[in-house]
């Protein structure tokens, strides 16, 4: 049961302090690519642990340890008898372990589809109304007089801006806006948001899951402005991010250039932070860790 004990901490600690105190810190804004990867790991990590700790009270009546008793399992479930010996303990564990593996997986699944025929839908749309415009090459015209500028994710992702934005945005400050959402759909970060817009939908009230989707969403924003200001300057994306602060509300299957944490990117992009590679660095260590925390204690077992 010790197993069981440490893995069910180390789940509770992720799922709970881990995702507010990550949620409150400042680094972030150095290395959102890294941060993104931690929030990633932290997920992953408690993920395992809660599985694991449950698997861990499951095997305890078999004495084969973790992994052992694992192999028992699958070897009694090929038996017709999967339950034999467990007793009440185990019978429990495994309903833990089944529950929160079968939860995770089809939550991703169900929102995965759901996603992709939300914005097939929308890309319909887009190919019927929109219109290319030498203003904006590669992108989709739609002719609403709102300010909208946002990336549909997809295996052909759409780049749309309306004729609102146009006549907001002088020619420097559209390519800084075209190269943000270009960097939306280069890095495929619709895919990246995916996992946490499906933990938030389905487990909001675990504090990883409520504070890891808004937090990631700024942090790929940012990473969607590094993008872009390898080929802009940072001042000329930050003008244009202000000139579309009063852009509508995008498609929630969408990304959208100034959705998300506008004045603290600008502040970010006139007053650029300090070198991030070590706190970077830093980070994808912390995330190896938490991710090799759990797996070891399993082999271990």
């Amino acid at each position: 049961m010790i197993t069981a004990a440490l893995l069910a901490a180390l789940a509770l600690m992720l799922f709970g302090a881990a995702g507010p105190v990550l949620a409150r810190s400042q680094w972030p804004n150095r290395a959102p690519r890294a941060a993104i990867v931690l929030w990633q790991a932290i997920g992953l990590a408690g993920a395992l642990a809660a599985i694991g700790a449950g698997l861990a009270v499951t095997v305890a009546p078999l004495h084969g340890g973790l992994l052992g008793g694992a192999m028992q399992l699958v070897r009694q479930a090929r038996a017709g008898h999967p339950l034999a010996g467990l007793g009440i303990d185990g019978s429990l564990g495994l309903t833990l372990a089944t529950d929160v593996g079968a939860v995770l997986l089809i939550g991703l699944i169900v929102a995965a589809i759901r996603t992709a025929r939300t914005r097939a839908v929308h890309r319909r749309v887009l190919d019927l109304v929109g219109r290319r415009s030498e203003r904006a090459p590669g992108a989709l015209l739609l002719d609403d007089a709102r300010v909208a500028a946002y990336c549909l994710p997809g295996v052909r992702p759409r780049i749309v801006l309306s004729a609102g934005a146009l006549e907001i945005l002088d020619n420097e400050g559209l390519g800084a806006v075209l190269a943000h959402e270009r960097g939306h759909a280069r890095e495929r970060h619709g895919i990246v948001l995916l996992p946490f817009a499906a933990m938030d939908s389905l487990l909001h009230f675990i504090p990883y899951a409520r504070h890891a989707r808004p937090a990631v969403a700024g942090l790929l924003e940012m990473a969607a402005d590094d993008f872009a200001t390898r080929r802009i300057a940072r001042h000329t994306l930050a003008e244009a991010l202000v000139a579309m602060a009063s852009a509508g509300a995008a498609p929630s299957c969408a990304l959208a250039a100034a959705s998300t944490a506008v004045v603290v990117r600008v502040q970010r992009l006139l007053d650029p932070p300090t070198s991030s590679s070590v706190t970077a660095s830093a980070a994808i260590a912390l995330a190896t860790c938490i991710v090799a925390l759990p797996v070891a204690v399993i082999l271990a077992a």
